[in-house]
């Protein structure tokens, strides 16, 4: 219980250092090159949600009803080292030494998919049939990670290593990183993570909305928002799956 309690102090800090950062500081952000895998403005006010859904989750997780076991003292654990991720992200993202944000966000990842598999199989052992609902920050949280490092391995690429190609072949490369987010958001769907997939979609949408002047971008993209979002209906109606869990 002790590790619940942290973990629920830790993420109304990260709400704290996230957001309160925006009122004494610049956008850490705006000097970023131009990438061709970065959604739209728009699309980032998903980390509201993510944030406040986390402060739910990690409340709900300090419930006494909730069934103890080592799934939950797992996935309690991965949820601490997601929140310490997000909260060191921010020092770091004012330092604009991307390769280091990189490695956070593969820290990030890490930690979120560990609380994915933790949670799978700590949902088979709580009776509340809500419990579920709970957990849907913590999918949509995983989603956008992956989606973010994506947009973070081409920042490092650009911004520390220099490589730059021309604009065909940037749009290219683009097209290919789709297609494996594309992979990912299939193989999330695949293992009860509908949530996670539709979080890239909510990417992939905002992708559209910056770069869709592009054929390559455009049409690659929606492409693949259609084919997720048929995986989706699929495993809910094909395979009577929950949409969490």
């Amino acid at each position: 219980m002790q590790l619940r309690k942290i973990q629920f102090f830790l993420f109304i800090v990260v709400i704290i250092v996230n957001f309160g950062t925006q009122f004494f500081f610049p956008n850490q952000f705006d000097d970023d090159p131009i990438v061709y895998i970065q959604p739209d403005g728009y699309a980032f006010s998903i980390w509201g949600p993510i944030f406040i859904g986390m402060i739910i989750y990690s409340w709900f997780q300090m419930q006494p009803e909730r069934v103890d076991s080592n799934y939950l003292k797992s996935a309690t654990h991965a949820g601490i080292l997601a929140g310490l991720a997000s909260i060191t992200f921010v020092p770091i993202s004012y330092t604009d030494i991307q390769w280091l944000g990189f490695i956070n966000i593969i820290w990030h990842l890490a930690a979120l998919i560990w609380l994915f598999v933790s949670l799978r199989q700590q949902a088979k052992l709580e009776t509340n049939t809500n419990t579920r609902w709970f957990y849907l920050p913590t999918q949509m949280y995983l989603g956008w990670i992956c989606a973010a490092t994506a947009v973070s391995f081409a920042l490092t690429l650009r911004q520390t290593f220099g490589i730059e190609f021309a604009l065909p072949t940037e749009l290219t490369i683009t097209a290919v990183i789709i297609v494996a987010l594309l992979g990912v958001g299939l193989l999330l769907a695949a293992n009860k993570g509908l949530i996670a997939t539709l979080t890239i979609v909510w990417a992939l949408f905002g992708l559209i909305a910056k770069f869709g002047e592009y054929a390559e971008i455009k049409y690659t993209a929606s492409v693949a928002i259609v084919l997720l979002i048929a995986s989706v209906f699929y495993f809910i109606y094909k395979k009577d799956q929950r949409l969490v869990f």
